[in-house]
């Protein structure tokens, strides 16, 4: 059914479904993050981010949320040793193991969810507090300097700011200000969708503040034949903004059921003010939809051509929409990459710049059925990192990524 409904969906278009090679930076088959599988040290990743240095050298991010008390560290980082395996690769805490035990000091990671890499050498890191649904801290953001590994700044979410045991943290972007001004690399906003809460929280590192905005948008619209499952109780799912140069910029989203993307100005979200005030309640002109593309997608991101790329939920495919298009409908979709035995239920796609000032996409792919607490064949791959420069999807050329001299893999 499903790879009926995206033949038709690329029908509209006029589009050919055709394999794209993907490149498989690592993989894993195993889920444990030890030696001994009784002490309940499964690990279920679900946001990555790529970090690249001089002449090629990265390193690989992943955020494991705690599940249980058993789980050793919560964000992890491919040891160095094994950069260039792509079956198993050894996982290391980051950025140390001091950092992660006991999972209720509220001075540590509690557990990680959501990263993000901005252009000053720092890694940005959403702390949800929870282990298993249950509220051990508040919710905390944190900024690492990632040259010295060492914490440069730490906000908790203040009371008003999420639902405790309830917020779930699905996505994470970060704004700098414009080139060549003063205190670039010490500021940066946030934004971090709280799908299970309902609502967008803004954080302004440079005054230290955060304000919560909440919508009718942002809410989960019930579809028909999907019940109340879990899914369908998501609200918002993802967060975008428009490439750093636009003269008009806005930040997108959309629900995990829904089939329609929303925008919202940039300026209005970053008025704290306003979103502080009681006119808050009333005033929602801004949020706009674009239109549906009737069809869903899970995770999206944009780059700073202003393509905004989504993963069709179980359809195996990532299509990409222009911001300077003025229509939002499937005709207005193109398919930049088909491959459903490796783009599966994708929880993290990035776009990371390699050593060349190259933009390249990377997404943590995962089984279904893990989310599921479904059992798998134990030689199967249970999630991988996948990745491909933007320039090649556009160009439906042959993937190739700055984390490897190696040619891509073959389907």
């Amino acid at each position: 059914m499903w790879v009926v409904l995206l033949a038709l969906f690329c029908a509209v278009r006029g589009q050919q479904l055709v394999l794209k090679e993907l490149h498989t930076l690592h993989q894993w088959t195993n889920l444990s993050l030890g030696d001994d599988l009784a002490k309940g040290n499964r690990f279920l990743p679900v946001d990555v981010d790529i970090e690249y240095g001089d002449e090629g050298r990265h390193r690989t991010f992943l955020t494991i949320p705690r599940l249980g008390m058993a789980t050793p560290f919560t964000l992890a980082t491919v040891a160095a040793e094994h950069n260039e395996l792509v079956e198993n690769p050894r996982l290391e805490p980051y950025p140390s193991a001091e950092w992660h035990v006991p999972p209720n000091n509220c001075s540590g990671i509690t557990s990680a969810i959501r990263t993000y890499i901005d252009e000053c050498w720092r890694l940005w890191v959403v702390d949800s507090g929870q282990v298993n649904s249950l509220q051990l801290c508040p919710p905390q953001i944190l900024t690492f300097d990632l040259v010295k590994d060492e914490l440069v700044q730490r906000h908790p979410l203040p009371p008003d700011a999420y639902i405790p045991s309830v917020s779930i943290f699905t996505a994470l972007v970060v704004d700098l200000a414009e080139s060549g001004t003063p205190n670039r690399c010490v500021g940066g906003r946030a934004y971090i969708a709280d799908a299970w809460g309902y609502g967008l929280i803004v954080f302004d590192s440079l005054t230290g503040r955060s304000w919560r905005i909440e919508h009718e948008s942002m809410k989960p619209t019930p579809l028909l034949g999907l019940g109340r499952s879990s899914n369908s109780q998501a609200g918002i799912f993802t967060v975008s903004l428009s490439p750093s140069e636009a003269e008009e910029r806005f930040l997108y989203f959309h629900t995990l059921n829904a089939f329609n993307e929303v925008r919202v100005p940039l300026a209005l979200v970053n008025n704290e003010t306003f979103w502080k005030s009681t006119n808050a309640s009333r005033s929602r002109d801004g949020f706009h939809s674009l239109g549906t593309r009737g069809i869903q997608c899970e995770s999206e991101v944009m780059d700073q051509s202003g393509n905004l790329y989504c993963s069709l939920i179980s359809l195996g495919a990532l299509v990409k929409w222009e911001e300077s298009v003025a229509n939002y409908t499937a005709d207005d979709l193109r398919v930049v990459a088909y491959n459903p035995h490796k783009i599966k239920f994708v929880t993290g796609l990035k776009i990371n710049r390699n050593s060349k000032g190259e933009e390249e996409l990377w997404a943590l792919s995962s089984q279904p059925k893990l989310f599921v607490g479904g059992d798998l064949p134990e030689n199967e791959v249970k999630f991988q990192i996948i990745g491909c420069r933007t320039a090649d999807l556009l160009a439906n050329t042959p993937c190739t990524v700055g984390a490897t001299a190696t040619t891509p893999t073959n389907v």
